[in-house]
């Protein structure tokens, strides 16, 4: 009940905030994105691990891709490019290096893994683009 009422209040602190309604979807996707991953592992047992940690590697870099991309949204669209790009550069780099960690130090079921590694790579990174539709819309 604890970790609830902080969830709870940590989502009202981000949501008084007038300039995070897009960080507010992007919780809510990943929050969507949790529920799914809690309902498949619960439906197969024995790979809890490999689902979330397929989960978590999209989501820690989508965090910080959005908190990013509001920090620099005022700058100017060339900035926010420049931003993007690097990003771009980086995200790219970090996902090579989490999956070559993940399968030489972790032996597990891949196919999890990969299947929803993929499905929330998919889903954040369409929210991303969603999320930074709205930024220039502003």
């Amino acid at each position: 009940m604890f970790i609830f009422w902080n969830v709870f209040r940590i989502l009202s602190i981000i949501k008084d905030n007038k300039r995070s309604k897009e960080m507010m979807l992007y919780i809510y996707t990943v929050i969507f994105l949790i529920g799914i991953a809690g309902i498949f592992s619960r439906f197969f047992d024995n790979m809890n691990s490999e689902i979330f940690f397929g989960l978590s590697g999209p989501v820690l870099v989508g965090f910080i891709t959005i908190f990013f991309m509001i920090k620099y949204s005022n700058n100017g669209a060339i900035r926010l490019n420049i931003i993007l790009v690097r990003g771009f550069v980086i995200k790219f780099i970090f996902y090579g290096a989490f999956i070559i960690t993940i399968f030489t130090v972790y032996s597990f079921k891949p196919v999890p893994f990969m299947c929803s590694f993929t499905f929330s790579f998919i889903v954040l990174h369409m929210m991303e683009a969603v999320v930074l539709k709205k930024i220039q819309g502003r």
